[in-house]
């Protein structure tokens, strides 16, 4: 066994009854046959930090203590290039920043995202650091400004890319490879690179080229049809840009899935991600049923349905009540909790008939909850297991004593905005907000220094050149 081969001592153990496992070096992962040199680039540079909080045994109280003493972002060794001026694509590289990914902004000289000048400002006052869109979706990000339209621009992004793992990009179709920056040229330079194109409709078909927008993509993607709105009513769109929400995590999903299949071809991907597509491909009761069966749902489920989705008013304001939460007997529950019997009355028996009696029960519920305080209403109706939504404000959304017990709101200081708060990304992992400890969103060129002279070598000649020739 002493003579054998390292890669063979397990199966040799396995033959005879022995279970064993190989504490594999850098050098030895690297020369596995199932894992290329590529999808192996980053294990030194973990390792190398593993090394410098190494375990040296001792009690599992220790052992925690060590492990706790060494947060590791999870992706703290990938690198990311964004060069995006949409929601869509700023946001993607956003939520891989905030996991710990290294992540470079790319912005147009002077100018910058136009993000910086979308209203509301941080005290009103229109400034290009003070846009609370752009420093919303760019949290944990390096920036720099960079004219890639110019060669020398193109010369410095590809030398940006030569070194990254990722590249989001939501320039029109077709933009990039008119400058010399198409996705061919992109993987010539590195092989590994996984490219994310964001646009409203996608890189091929006959809406490739148009102009889109949130409200666009809810309309195609027939949303404002059968979601938003009353049946008797024209549609009616979300002011909030849920669909470019929606686009920018399936592209996470979908740059974590191609991380992962690297791993094993060592060869990265062009992710085609598409708006329009991230809103019909939603899981919700609109396309599916009719796909499934030829029924169009109607707009307005929930219109006049006093017992699931009409707000109702309180004494300090409005509550949804559901028929969650109450075992198939919707009525029995909350004519108890109410105090109300007669909404045990037949006609109020079945969702069908509460809705076409919906003005009777909406004055027989209506009139014990005005009583109630929003929050001590929720506090003994849930107690009850009956299911009720507040309608919060914004300032009661981040007043609220369970998000703050959470720990979910962090705070960042911003040099020209200040303290911001900032939700967190809606998940704890070992108890940790990955948002803690983070940094705000860049300034315009703040780490033009750093990046092009500390990372890429150039001189401060050469950067002064390309400031004069408004390059960066």
């Amino acid at each position: 066994m002493v003579a054998a081969h390292l890669c063979q001592v397990p199966r040799q153990a396995l033959e005879v009854g022995v279970r064993c496992e190989i504490i594999q070096s850098s050098v030895i992962l690297c020369a596995h046959p199932p894992l290329s040199a590529r999808s192996l680039s980053v294990l030194p540079r973990r390792m190398n930090r593993l090394a410098h909080h190494e375990w040296q045994g001792g009690s599992q109280a220790d052992q925690n203590q060590w492990r706790a003493s060494i947060k590791l972002d999870i992706l703290s060794d990938i690198k990311v290039v964004e060069l995006a001026h949409g929601l869509a694509g700023a946001f993607c590289a956003k939520l891989l920043a905030d996991q710990g990914a290294s992540t470079i902004k790319v912005e147009p000289p002077a100018w910058g995202d136009p993000a910086r000048r979308e209203p509301p400002f941080i005290d009103g006052v229109p400034h290009p650091e003070g846009s609370t869109l752009f420093l919303a979706f760019n949290t944990n990000k390096r920036g720099v400004t960079l004219d890639i339209e110019q060669p020398a621009g193109l010369e410095l992004v590809l030398r940006l890319v030569a070194d990254a793992d990722v590249l989001i990009e939501s320039y029109s179709p077709g933009h990039l490879d008119s400058l010399g920056l198409g996705y061919p040229v992109l993987k010539e330079t590195n092989p590994g690179v996984i490219v994310t194109s964001c646009t409203y409709f996608g890189q091929t078909g006959p809406y490739r080229d148009y102009q889109g927008g949130d409200l666009v993509a809810q309309a195609l993607g027939g949303f404002l049809h059968a979601v938003t709105g009353s049946a008797d009513m024209p549609p009616m769109g979300t002011a909030l840009e849920q669909m470019e929400i929606t686009a920018a995590r399936n592209g996470v999903i979908a740059i974590m899935a191609a991380l992962f299949q690297r791993q094993q071809s060592g060869e990265g991907q062009h992710i085609d991600l598409s708006t329009m597509e991230a809103a019909i491909s939603t899981p919700s009761a609109l396309i599916h049923p009719y796909t499934f069966t030829g029924q169009s749902p109607k707009r307005g489920g929930s219109d006049g349905n006093v017992m699931d989705g009409m707000h109702i008013p309180t004494a300090d304001g409005e509550v949804t009540l559901t028929t969650a939460g109450t075992g198939g007997r919707p009525m029995e529950a909350w004519a108890e909790f109410l105090e109300e019997p007669r909404l045990l009355d037949p006609k109020f028996a079945t969702r069908q008939s509460r809705m076409d009696n919906w003005e009777e029960l909406h004055s027989l519920v209506a009139t014990p909850l005005a009583k109630w305080n929003n929050l001590d209403l929720m506090r003994e109706s849930m107690a009850r297991g009956l299911v009720l939504g507040l309608v919060q404000s914004p300032q009661q959304v981040v007043d609220s004593p369970h998000l703050e017990e959470r720990g979910f709101f962090v705070e960042l200081d911003h040099p020209d905005a200040g303290s911001l708060k900032y939700p967190g990304p809606g998940f704890f992992i070992d108890g940790e907000n990955p948002m803690e400890g983070g940094r705000p969103a860049p300034s315009l060129g703040q780490h033009n220094s750093e990046i092009f002279g500390g990372e890429l070598g150039l001189t401060s000649e050469e950067l002064g050149l390309l400031r004069a020739a408004q390059v960066v």
